[in-house]
């Protein structure tokens, strides 16, 4: 998938991200898949410098923010943004993410999301129902199967399908993700 067939999927097509658009697809690499991208307005603290933790009216803080694209591949999240000939380029790779927090309106199903790595922290504008929580699962779906495949060939079928539980307990991933992965460990 494109990151321009990723936006309309996702419903956040903006017209004005045009550039930033076409930037981010020329920054994906030959053997990394899109799963995910939008159009949103993003601030990015660098975590030596800033202290994200502060909030603002109990909202994070987003002056600052710039429009672009966070796409999301098999590799990383990165966020993209273009105008006037400047170009902005910031990822964080899935394996280097240290938290997610968000601060959504339960009325309106907008606000923030932040996604915290090693060095950089991306504050994401959401302002669509459920954009939050599809980040949210595909970033955490992408950081168990990379822990699943770091597992030594001789950890039980049994402690196997034990881990998984734990992570379907703990919200992580999906009654069906676990389903999936039972049979395929029963096999």
């Amino acid at each position: 998938m494109t990151i321009e067939e990723a936006i309309e999927k996702s419903g956040t097509k903006n017209i004005l991200a045009k550039a930033s658009t076409k930037y981010a697809q020329k920054m994906i690499q030959a053997d990394e898949e899109v799963l995910y991208a939008i159009n949103t307005n993003v601030v990015i603290e660098d975590n030596n410098k800033t202290l994200i933790n502060k909030k603002i009216g109990g909202a994070f803080n987003l002056k600052g923010a710039i429009n672009g694209v966070i796409a999301i591949t098999d590799k990383r999240i990165f966020f993209c943004n273009s105008t006037l000939g400047s170009t902005n380029l910031k990822q964080i790779l899935i394996k280097d993410i240290q938290s997610i927090d968000e601060n959504i309106n339960g009325l309106t199903k907008t606000g923030q999301l932040r996604i915290c790595g090693i060095t950089d922290t991306f504050l994401i504008n959401i302002y669509k129902e459920n954009i939050g929580e599809e980040i949210k699962q595909i970033i955490y779906n992408l950081q168990t199967q990379d822990n699943y495949s770091n597992y030594s060939n001789n950890i039980s079928q049994a402690d196997e399908i034990m881990k998984f539980k734990k992570l379907l307990d703990e919200g992580i991933i999906t009654q069906e993700e676990f389903e999936r992965k039972k049979q395929e460990l029963l096999k």
